[in-house]
């Protein structure tokens, strides 16, 4: 990509929609002063016992110089050496551009920058758990879920916790590289995912039956499920994305089981049955877990055929488990057992 120039700024980096610049005298007060405070932390004027010191970036529409919000990073030391250290980045976007996936590219903007201009391995940053469309971003932008930093700021005069991502700069190599075929078969592979993969697949068409947008943080441990992007063998178009999390109906290893989804362009639903098989085959080739479940909206005719075709088998009906339409709806709970695995959804994951 050729360099972008923005008449009047001095470009960091950029792609072709976005671009990080210097900013100039009262921007960043600026966007601050119109961005949403309801996460930030309390104000605390003492003085800490040592420097941190902060580096600002605006986020910019290339084709306009529109200024979207900001980009911030810090040094964060783990260890006493340079190997030890990383960075933590953070954003505040306009409220008025939010909800266009601009904070997943603008995070995955800045993470390249990083790693291009400096000699640090490691990226991280912290969110809410409440903040969902922050988690939201930073997914998006191909950051992992480490775990929950236990009271780490005050709001509202109590002590907070924080979920902690991070990016590895292995896991941008790893993004950058070709993809890694995990499975292939009926014409379609499944191949190691990139930042970016749903957004592209989520413009491609709209669900019936997509569940209501919820914020709240759902009481169960929160967590990056594992991801699969579904490409044609023959072009390399991307199909759509394919996801799963384990999940457990007891205490033990062998009470756990995956759950399974996939969410597929409209040109790749004709290939939803193969891949529904091919990931419950490659499940079961490569972890120890003995049930792949998976669900659909009891009213989805479609998505119920595609299972039952796939070799699910229906475990039964639990009454009001998703929101559509802003109503409780029957979701119909399939489930595929190892013993059960038909020898063609099996063979094809190898």
């Amino acid at each position: 990509m050729l360099p972008v120039t923005i008449p009047g700024r001095t470009v960091l980096a950029s792609d072709d929609v976005l671009a990080l610049v210097e900013l100039h005298d009262g921007e960043r007060e600026s966007v601050l002063e119109r961005c949403d405070d309801t996460f930030d932390p309390d104000p605390d004027d003492r003085p800490i016992p040592l420097t941190v010191p902060r580096s600002w970036a605006g986020l910019v529409l290339v084709e306009t110089g529109e200024v979207l919000g900001t980009m911030s990073w810090r040094p964060v030391p783990h260890i006493v050496s340079v190997a030890g250290i990383g960075w933590n980045q953070g954003f505040h976007l306009l409220p008025t551009v939010q909800g266009r996936g601009l904070s997943s590219r603008g995070g995955l903007l800045l993470a390249r920058y990083l790693f291009d201009t400096t000699e640090m391995d490691r990226i991280q940053a912290v969110t809410d758990p409440e903040n969902v469309p922050a988690r939201r971003g930073l997914e998006g932008a191909g950051f992992r879920l480490e775990g929950r930093v236990r009271g780490v700021v005050r709001r509202a005069g109590v002590p907070r916790d924080l979920l902690m991502y991070s990016m590895m700069r292995a896991d941008l190599d790893a993004a950058d590289a070709e993809r890694e075929v995990l499975v292939r078969g009926g014409g379609v592979l499944l191949a190691t995912s990139r930042p970016g993969d749903r957004r592209v697949v989520a413009a491609g068409g709209d669900d019936p039956f997509r569940v209501d947008r919820d914020h709240r943080l759902s009481p169960e441990a929160p967590r990056t499920p594992s991801t699969a992007a579904v490409l044609d063998e023959a072009s390399g178009d991307l199909l759509g994305v394919v996801r799963w999390h384990a999940v457990g109906h007891g205490d033990t290893f062998g009470c756990a089981a995956w759950t399974i989804a996939a969410d597929l362009v409209p040109a790749g639903r004709d290939v939803a049955v193969a891949v529904h098989r091919m990931l419950a085959g490659h499940l079961f080739d490569t972890t120890g877990l003995d049930r792949v479940e998976a669900g659909v909206d009891a009213e989805d005719e479609s998505g119920r055929r595609v299972l039952e075709k796939a070799g699910f088998q229906l475990d039964g009906v639990l009454r009001g488990a998703r929101v559509r339409d802003g109503r409780r709806r029957d979701l119909a709970l399939y489930g595929l057992l190892r013993t059960e695995c038909p020898k063609w959804t099996c063979s094809l994951a190898r």
